[in-house]
């Protein structure tokens, strides 16, 4: 490995550490002690210390990226990496990346979501016991999130309330940038539009996630 100036180890160092305190038990994968976990979190070890967790960490990430892989691998023939975009929470684009072995190595907030996603579909994939994501955590964060669009697509709404009302009196519609007139149920069809998608998505997860936990 080349060697690196010290600002570079400092930065590689803030990313290990970020990674670390995202998944704590990938501090003992990495070999960190428990008697060393302050030290190791408030200062920065040497370089050699830096770089051998770096790459160990970088192994774990391409070990279970292939893990992964072999997992999708066995439905990717019923399934195509859009259908798994919409059940896994990641996009069809990196799921094929890692099916065709582009990929080798995911992010673990990518492992971390295929993981819990896999351990859904397939009876024999388990969980990595670093995975910080829980069923009900996840499901928190990923229906928290589709709330917000609802009440996104909630406020355009009401917002056009005002303006139904407002070209009602001006007996006129808006225009676009072009110039051309906006279909006055446009903001309709947009809404219907986007509650279809978030419907899908609710049903999506619901029976991916939910369902077969409350059979």
């Amino acid at each position: 490995m080349d060697n690196l100036t010290t600002k570079q180890i400092k930065t590689r160092w803030t990313d290990v550490k970020k990674q670390i305190n995202e998944r704590q038990l990938l501090a003992y994968r990495v070999g960190i002690a428990l008697e060393q976990w302050d030290t190791y979190m408030y200062s920065i070890p040497n370089d050699s210390e830096v770089n051998r967790i770096y790459l160990s960490i970088q192994e774990d990430r391409t070990a279970k990226t292939l893990r992964i892989k072999n997992g999708l691998s066995k439905i990717v023939g019923y399934r195509e990496s859009v259908q798994f975009a919409r059940k896994s929470g990641v996009s069809d684009s990196y799921i094929r990346n890692i099916i065709e072995g582009k990929n080798i190595m995911a992010g673990y907030n990518i492992i971390n979501k295929l993981e819990l996603f896999l351990n859904n579909v397939l009876p024999d994939f388990e969980l990595s016991i670093e995975n910080p994501l829980t069923l009900k955590s996840y499901s928190q964060d990923y229906l928290g999130e589709v709330a917000s669009e609802v009440n996104k697509v909630a406020e355009n709404l009401r917002h056009y309330c005002f303006k139904l009302s407002e070209m009602a009196r001006k007996q006129e519609l808006d225009k676009d940038w072009q110039g051309n007139p906006i279909s006055p149920s446009r903001i309709i069809e947009y809404s219907m539009e986007s509650l279809a998608e978030l419907k899908a998505k609710v049903d999506t997860f619901w029976d991916v996630y939910i369902e077969k936990q409350v059979k």
